[in-house]
């Protein structure tokens, strides 16, 4: 139980990576309070399994991309658990498009949604949270098209990019209140990696498509997870992790 009485946001966590952090951290012994943009089923089914884990389990629909409802849910959070000592910033879409058809509105909503929402969720959580206790752990989502050129994804990858610097300069800032902000680059099946296989299969082909059919599921990514959500990683903050099972060169 190495979570038990922490209090845990994670963010997107009605399917895919956000869920299985979310169960992950409840199997852990942390009350959980997660969002979705849209997908209230899903959400409601990862409240009702963390709940029969025997946690308390709760979530609303926010938006990650609007500052106003993000201060809501903070207000909500406070409301429901009174403090966060754990922020999973996992909010994200994926629309995968070809740079000379990428749209400015496209490329605004992607990096308002990653980007901005990353920085909107750790602002308000670390000021009205965690430096009056002088306690947290942020966990960040970063991906490898921000360290290696791929196709069809340049506002996602900017949006990635743009994280794992925010990941490293906020880290250097919050070290005097004990607060510890690192970054993981996941790899693992996923409503993205679907879209992106999609993508693929119609650019070049069924085969290179299928790269992104055989992925491992987000199970095989909670232990990354838990080591920074937990007091092993208390010495270790600032840094960006590929869990990737080797998928990534």
């Amino acid at each position: 139980m190495r979570l038990k009485n922490k209090k845990a946001l994670i963010t997107g966590a009605s399917k895919g990576i956000g869920k299985s952090v979310a169960l992950g951290f409840a199997r852990e012994g942390a009350d959980i309070f997660i969002t979705a943009q849209k997908d209230i089923d899903g959400l409601n089914e990862t409240i009702e399994e963390a709940k029969n884990i025997g946690v308390n389990a709760i979530g609303g629909i926010y938006d990650a991309s609007n500052f106003k409802d993000v201060e809501r849910l903070m207000n909500s959070v406070g409301n429901s658990f009174g403090t966060i000592d754990i922020l999973v910033n996992n909010a994200g879409i994926i629309k995968p498009t070809l740079f000379l058809d990428l749209q400015p509105e496209q490329f605004e909503k992607t990096l308002k949604v990653h980007l901005f929402g990353t920085y909107y969720h750790t602002w308000l959580a670390v000021k009205k949270f965690m430096i009056p206790k002088k306690y947290g752990k942020i966990i960040n989502l970063a991906a490898p098209a921000a360290f290696k050129g791929y196709i069809g994804v340049v506002d996602y990858a900017s949006a990635k990019g743009g994280i794992a610097a925010f990941t490293k300069n906020v880290a250097k800032e919050l070290l005097s209140y004990n607060i510890q902000v690192n970054a993981v680059v996941p790899i693992a099946e996923s409503r993205m990696t679907k879209d992106l296989n999609n993508f693929y299969s119609k650019q070049f082909g069924a085969e290179i498509g299928a790269s992104l059919a055989t992925l491992p599921t987000p199970d095989n990514l909670v232990g990354t997870f838990l080591f920074f959500a937990s007091s092993e990683s208390d010495y270790v903050t600032g840094q960006i992790l590929t869990a990737d099972g080797g998928w990534v060169e």
